[in-house]
């Protein structure tokens, strides 16, 4: 093809099998598809899809955009920029497991050790059978235990305190499958290893081990210390149809080793570099390659037909901390988190030697966080049909911003007509606190003619369902919970029921 035309070449490119995107022109260069990843990034936050949306990529070790647009705090205009620290939520999966990685290449533990052998001091629910458990079926969700009181406090509550998580381990009950099961449990767990080898705990290893020596000096599980305003917070849409700052309840008590990491785009980038160029970043080896092929390497695969596929990747199995898979034939390796409206996306093609960020605050650009990342990965391979596959997508994601305008409307009506309706409510007997071993306790005030809830880091309105029968509403991170009264002496009730987890009333003296 030596005296072809870089113009024949791209019409010939032209000619793609129906519904792939196989055919591939010339690579562009990495400043025209930073330059296209940009402008997108920018049309969804103009288009209205994010109040604020943050996008990185990375091509063969350099870091060739990170940049930032719209708001981080939309109520305050708080413009999010390079300093803004983006709320990882499950990608901090991906730390974890590097960190019980790194361990593991050390020889300290074994993925093939009992539970019972790393954790002695941890109580296993009864119908548990722990002791045929490993390290790897934690890292891998294929422990067969749901979440319990251990992701609850972990993740939303932190009631309880975190040096008593191994003795919550017996609420967590068998689930009765052997499938690749997501769910945060594995990684609490993982931490909870790593804290028995580890006087430094955790945070403070993966600190000191793995975020240091990459350069991420910009990344923290923990929100005291740090500005306000630096972070990027969630955002629902108001009745006018515009993006209002909603409460960010994340406290250092739920900051935890499953989803609980601030961190900025350039630390981000270093973490993608790090990772996919085998422990190199700045031209140094920074971390094991043996630790960094072992936390990629897949643990489990996928065995439940739906969870084989993501947005627009395919996904085959679980690493200790990444999603193994592909996208469009090429390996990927990925690590995706959400929590109530924010959105984290982080993956990279090691082959191809590109990787992309990108992280967004506004429920309906969760799918534009998949789109940009596949535009950068469509444009770098030369597909001449990328940027027409993106603009299609993100078109497609615009009736779901409508949606949510109307659905705005709708809840406010409704909760005008919830709030005259509660006003006329006596709560007095309601009000009280109520206690699980396991969960903590909820306390339930009346105040301001409306009953509210405090459980731990989480607080706000209680609404009712149907007050004759006892049932109410209360919301977690975005998430509408039942909450059903039950009856006690003088009418007043004993118990309350929160997630089908029954709390005790508490006898204050």
């Amino acid at each position: 093809m030596k005296g072809l035309t870089r113009g024949w070449v791209s019409a010939a490119c032209v000619l793609i099998r129906a519904g792939t995107m196989e055919a591939q022109g010339p690579h562009p260069s990495a400043a025209s598809v930073a330059s296209a990843v940009d402008s997108l990034a920018a049309r969804v936050v103009s288009s209205g899809l994010a109040p604020a949306i943050g996008v990185a990529v990375v091509m063969d070790g350099t870091t060739i955009l990170a940049s930032a647009h719209g708001f981080a705090d939309a109520t305050r205009s708080v413009r999010a920029d390079a300093r803004t620290l983006w709320y990882l939520a499950s990608t901090s999966k991906s730390f974890t497991g590097f960190g019980t990685a790194l361990l593991v290449d050390e020889g300290v533990i074994r993925l093939d050790a009992p539970i019972t052998e790393l954790l002695p001091r941890a109580t296993w629910h009864a119908n548990a059978q722990a002791q045929r458990l490993t390290l790897a079926h934690f890292l891998s969700h294929t422990h067969a235990l749901g979440g319990g009181a251990v992701v609850m406090n972990a993740a939303f509550t932190g009631a309880v305190p975190e040096a008593r998580w191994p003795e919550l381990l017996v609420w967590s009950a068998p689930t009765g499958s052997s499938d690749l099961v997501y769910s945060n449990l594995g990684y609490n767990v993982a931490a909870m290893v790593i804290d028995t080898k580890r006087p430094e705990g955790w945070r403070r290893f993966i600190e000191q081990r793995v975020f240091a020596p990459a350069g991420m000096r910009d990344t923290y599980a923990r929100v005291s210390g740090l500005e306000p305003s630096r972070i990027a917070r969630p955002h629902t849409i108001d009745v006018n149809g515009r993006y209002a700052t909603a409460t960010f309840f994340k406290t250092d008590a739920t900051m935890n080793s499953a989803g609980g990491h601030l961190a900025t785009l350039h630390d981000l980038a270093r973490w993608v570099t790090v990772q996919m160029d085998s422990g190199r970043v700045d031209g140094r080896q920074v971390l094991p390659q043996s630790a960094v092929a072992l936390s990629q390497r897949q643990l489990a695969a996928h065995t439940q037909p739906n969870a084989r596929r993501f947005a627009y990747f395919d996904r085959h199995g679980w690493g200790a901390g990444w999603d193994i898979g592909a996208y469009e034939g090429e390996p990927m390796v990925s690590r995706f988190g959400s929590y109530h409206t924010t959105r984290s996306h982080l993956s990279f093609l090691p082959r191809r030697r590109i990787g992309v960020v990108v992280e967004t605050t506004g429920r309906s650009a969760w799918t534009a966080t998949d789109i940009i990342a596949a535009y950068a990965y469509d444009l770098e391979a030369g597909r001449p049909n990328a940027r027409a596959v993106a603009e299609e997508r993100l078109a497609a994601q615009m009736p779901r911003l409508e949606g949510e305008r109307r659905q705005a409307i709708t809840q406010d009506s409704v909760r005008r007509a919830t709030q005259a309706q509660v006003a006329s409510i006596d709560h007095a007997k309601l009000v009280g606190r109520y206690a699980h071993p396991g969960y903590g306790t909820i306390a339930f005030t009346s105040r301001n003619g409306g009953l509210h809830y405090e459980w731990g880091a989480l607080f706000g309105t209680v609404e009712p369902v149907d007050v004759a029968r006892g049932q109410w509403r209360l919301e977690i991170a975005g998430s509408g919970t039942a909450v059903e009264f039950g009856d006690g002496a003088s009418g007043s009730p004993g118990s309350v029921q929160v997630q089908g987890i029954t709390f005790t009333r508490v006898q204050d003296r």
